[in-house]
C-alpha cells in the first residue's frame, strides 16, 4: 500500500468515527428531549440518559459530562436550528432592510414560542447552576454577532457603537418575545413592535 493509499484510509476512517459519534450525540439529544417532554427534568440524568438510548453511562458521560452539560446541550441545539432556519430565510428572501428586518423580529418571537414548555423547564432548572450566567451570555453574544451580520450589507457601523446597537435591538427582542409569549400581546403585535423598533434604530438621521 502507498503512503497516499495510507493516508486516505486513515482520513476515510477518521471520518467514520467522527460521524458515528455525531449520529450518538443526535440520538442522545433526541432522547434526552423526548425524556423532559414526557417526564419533565428531574428525570432527565445522564444514568437514565443511558439507559433510555441503550448505550452505557460512560458514552452519555463522554458527550455531556455533567447533567448540566447536557441541558445546555439541549437548549443550544434548539436554539442552533432556529439560527439555521432564520439564515435560510435571509438568503432566500433577505433583499432589502425591512425584508430582514421581518426576517429576524419573527425569526426570534417564533424561536421563544415555538420552543414548548421543556425548553421552559430546562431553562428553570440549569437557573439553579453556575454554567447557566456563562450560557446565557454566550447565547447573547451569538445573537448579537447574528444580528450584526444580517444588517451589515446596509450599513457599517463602528465596532463599539455596533455592539451596543445590537445589544439593545436584543433586549427589545427578549421583552417582545416574553410579552407574546405570556400572552399579553399577540405574535403578530410583538413581531411588528420588534420590527418597528429595530427600522427606528437602524436609520437613525445622524447614522452614517
Amino acid at each position: 500500500m502507498t503512503r497516499k493509499a495510507r493516508e486516505r484510509e486513515v482520513h476515510t476512517l477518521a471520518m467514520a468515527k467522527r460521524m458515528a459519534k455525531e449520529q450518538r450525540r443526535r440520538q442522545l439529544l433526541e432522547t434526552a428531549s423526548e425524556i423532559v417532554r414526557t417526564e419533565g427534568t428531574e428525570a432527565l440524568t445522564l444514568g437514565y440518559l443511558a439507559e433510555r438510548a441503550g448505550v452505557t453511562k460512560p458514552i452519555a458521560y463522554e458527550h455531556f459530562g455533567t447533567r448540566a452539560g447536557l441541558l445546555i446541550a439541549l437548549y443550544r441545539d434548539y436554539d442552533e436550528r432556529q439560527i439555521l432556519a432564520m439564515r435560510a430565510a435571509l438568503e432566500a428572501k433577505g433583499r432589502t432592510l425591512k425584508d430582514v428586518v421581518e426576517i429576524v423580529s419573527a425569526a426570534y418571537i417564533d424561536c421563544v414560542l415555538t420552543a414548548g414548555p421543556e425548553f421552559g423547564a430546562i431553562s428553570a432548572a440549569l437557573s439553579a447552576t453556575e454554567e447557566m450566567e456563562d450560557f446565557r451570555q454566550s447565547l447573547r453574544d451569538s445573537y448579537v454577532a447574528e444580528y450584526r451580520k444580517a444588517f451589515a450589507r446596509f450599513m457599517k457601523l463602528p465596532r463599539q457603537e455596533g455592539q451596543v446597537l445590537m445589544e439593545g435591538i436584543l433586549g427589545a427582542s427578549e421583552a417582545l418575545a416574553q410579552a407574546a409569549a405570556s400572552g399579553r400581546t399577540s405574535r403578530e403585535q410583538a413581531i411588528a413592535a420588534l420590527s418597528r423598533i429595530m427600522i427606528g434604530a437602524l436609520s437613525a438621521p445622524d447614522r452614517p
